[in-house]
Parts: structure tokens; sequence; C-alpha cells
């Protein structure tokens, strides 16, 4: 698919199942795939996260084709803040190992999005879920991810983000 047939299909499509085809495309063609991330890589972060999301489930059951892009995700994650980037780009990067070139710079964006009730959830737990797996890396961490939950557990107000904490926590403390 060219540029200009991705435009016009983004343009007409509403629904997920109509997003079927395109995950299927990408999922299974090379070129589909880099073309879409070539077009979010050229478009700024409020119109890119669509075509990430499209990234997303191509790379459900595989995460192959997302290699060769990590560097370029990486950099963008570390600059942007519209938080539809983040958790699409985000749930990319979770995918893969960690790449420790990037983990440090990352981290911080992570804690500072994990840490502020004014983010958005999903921001506040794909960081969290980040500095988790960094932890797995270097377990010398694991009491400063234990210190954060201990605050962010006293004003988090979504269950969820409350729930993923306690696993954490749980998980950490074994």
């Amino acid at each position: 698919m060219t540029k200009k047939e991705i435009d016009q299909f983004l343009s007409a499509a509403y629904s997920k199942a109509e997003y079927e085809l395109m995950f299927e495309k990408a999922r299974t063609d090379r070129q589909v795939f880099d073309t879409v991330w070539e077009m979010a890589a050229e478009r700024p972060d409020k119109q890119s996260w669509r075509l990430l999301w499209i990234l997303d489930h191509a790379t459900e059951k595989s995460n192959q084709f997302i290699f060769p892009i990590l560097g370029q995700l990486y950099a963008r994650l570390l600059v942007t803040n519209n938080e539809s980037f983040i958790r699409q780009g985000m749930k990319l990067v979770l995918r893969c190992p960690i790449d420790e070139d990037f983990a440090g710079e990352l981290l911080e964006r992570c804690v500072a999005w994990m840490t502020d009730p004014k983010k958005k959830i999903s921001s506040q737990c794909m960081g969290l879920e980040f500095f988790y797996r960094v932890c797995q890396i270097y377990p010398e961490m694991k009491p400063e991810l234990l210190a954060h939950i201990e605050n962010i557990s006293e004003w988090a107000v979504s269950a969820g983000y409350k729930h993923r904490l306690k696993e954490i926590r749980k998980n950490l403390v074994k």
C-alpha cells in the first residue's frame, strides 16, 4: 500500500472492524508496516498516534517488525508530551526487550508520567510498566520503585492503576 492509499483508508475507516484489514496487512507485509511507520514519523504526535495504533495491533503476536524502528520510537518518546502517542508508543516499546542505550532517559520520563496525578491513567501505567521492566534488569532499583508505589498509592484514583500498583509491589517484594 502507498501512503496515499493508507491516507484514504484512514479518512474512510471508522470502526475497529474496518481496521482489521489494515492490521492484517501491517502484520503480514513488512512494506506496509514500514510505510505506516514512515507516515507516523513524518506527522506530529497528535496525528501519528492512530498510525501507531495500527502498528500496535499488527505486532500483538510478533514483535519482529518493531526492532528496526525501536531507536526512533524511543527518541520520539523522549520528547513528546502527547499522551495518545505515549500510550501507543510505549505499548510498542514494551513489546521488546529494553534498549539500555535509551533506558535511563526514558526511565526519567516514565517516573514523571507515573507520579503525576494530572497525567492520563494510560501514561501513568505505561511509565509504571517500564520502570518495573527496568527493575527486572537492574534489581537494585526495586527499592526506588517501591518508594514511588507507596507515594502513588496514596493518591491514585483509578482502580485499575491501584490494582497494578499492588501487583507490582507484590512481585517486587518476593
